[in-house]
C-alpha cells in the first residue's frame, strides 16, 4: 500500500530500508525499479538507505554517504549507508564518526525541516553479528564488530545534538530483545542512551523490525508505515522490512 501524506509545516516524514543491493532502476531491474517507486511514493523528507546505490533513491534531492570501504572488495556505486534529504545538507563535524569506528557504516548530516529548523541525522549500519566471522577478513568472532561499533558509538553520541537528532538504519537486533544475547543488547541500549526508539516492538502488520528509527525525546513519533519485504505481487524486495515515521518537531 501506497502511504498518504498530509503534513503540517512543522511534520517531517523519516524512513529507512535495507534494500538488499537492489540495482537502481536505470540498469531496468524490476526489484530495483519497485524499491525505487515505493521509496519516491512514501513522500518521505530523509531517507537512509542501507546496503544500497543512491541511484534507487528519489530524483532531485541530495545524497550523503559513508564511503565505499566498510572492509570488503570494493563494488561500484555500492555503499553501507546513503542518506538523501529533500533540502540540502550541511555535513556534521563527526560526519564519519572516527577511526575507531568499523569504517563505512557512518555517516551525519544536518538538513532542515519543513517547518525551516535544523534536524541533525545520523544514518548507520551496525555490523550484524557474523560480520568478518566466516566471510570477509575472517578475523572476527560473533557479534565482535557489532559490539566494537556499539561501543564507539557511545563516545560519539556525547558530540550529538541533545535535540532535533535522528539515528537511523540498520541496526541489526531486534527491539526489544529476540535473538541477541543479552549482553549485546544491553550495549545497545547503553548506546543509545538519551533516545527513543520509534520502532520498537511490533509494528503495522505485527512485524518485528532490525531497521530502526531512534529520536531525541523533543521529537514526537506520529504515523508509522511499513515497506515489505515482497511486493503485491509476490517479487521478493529485500530480506528487511523498511520503515517510515511522522514526526513532530514543535
Amino acid at each position: 500500500m501506497t502511504p498518504s501524506k498530509n503534513s503540517a509545516p512543522s511534520t517531517i516524514r523519516i524512513g529507512t530500508w535495507n534494500t538488499e543491493w537492489a540495482k537502481p532502476s536505470s540498469t531496468g531491474r524490476k526489484r530495483g525499479n519497485m524499491i525505487s517507486d515505493q521509496l519516491a511514493a512514501s513522500g518521505c523528507d530523509v531517507l537512509c538507505v542501507t546496503e544500497g546505490f543512491a541511484g534507487i533513491l528519489p530524483d532531485g534531492g541530495h545524497v550523503i554517504d559513508a564511503g565505499e570501504d566498510w572492509g570488503h572488495p570494493v563494488r561500484k556505486g555500492r555503499r553501507k549507508v546513503l542518506l538523501w534529504s529533500k533540502q540540502p545538507w550541511t555535513p556534521h563535524i563527526n560526519a564519519v564518526g572516527s577511526a575507531d569506528l568499523p569504517s563505512g557504516r557512518f555517516v551525519a548530516g544536518i538538513t532542515e525541516t519543513l517547518s525551516g529548523s535544523r534536524l541533525t541525522v545520523v544514518g548507520v549500519c551496525i555490523p550484524w553479528s557474523g560480520a568478518h566471522v566466516r566471510g570477509g577478513r575472517k578475523d572476527r568472532r560473533l557479534w565482535q564488530d557489532h559490539e566494537a561499533w556499539l561501543a564507539e558509538f557511545e563516545e560519539l553520541r556525547s558530540r550529538l545534538p541533545e535535540s532535533r537528532t535522528i539515528v537511523l538504519g540498520d541496526f541489526n537486533q531486534r527491539i526489544p530483545r529476540k535473538y541477541a544475547p543479552r549482553r549485546v543488547y544491553e550495549a545497545l541500549n547503553g548506546a543509545f542512551n538519551g533516545f527513543n526508539f520509534a520502532t520498537e516492538g511490533e509494528l503495522p502488520g505485527g512485524r518485528t523490525l532490525i531497521d530502526h528509527i531512534a529520536h531525541t525525546p523533543d521529537l514526537t513519533r506520529g504515523s508509522v508505515g511499513i515497506w515489505d519485504k515482497k511486493a503485491d505481487d509476490g517479487t521478493r524486495l529485500s530480506d528487511h522490512f523498511g520503515v517510515w515515521c511522522d514526526f513532530s518537531t514543535g
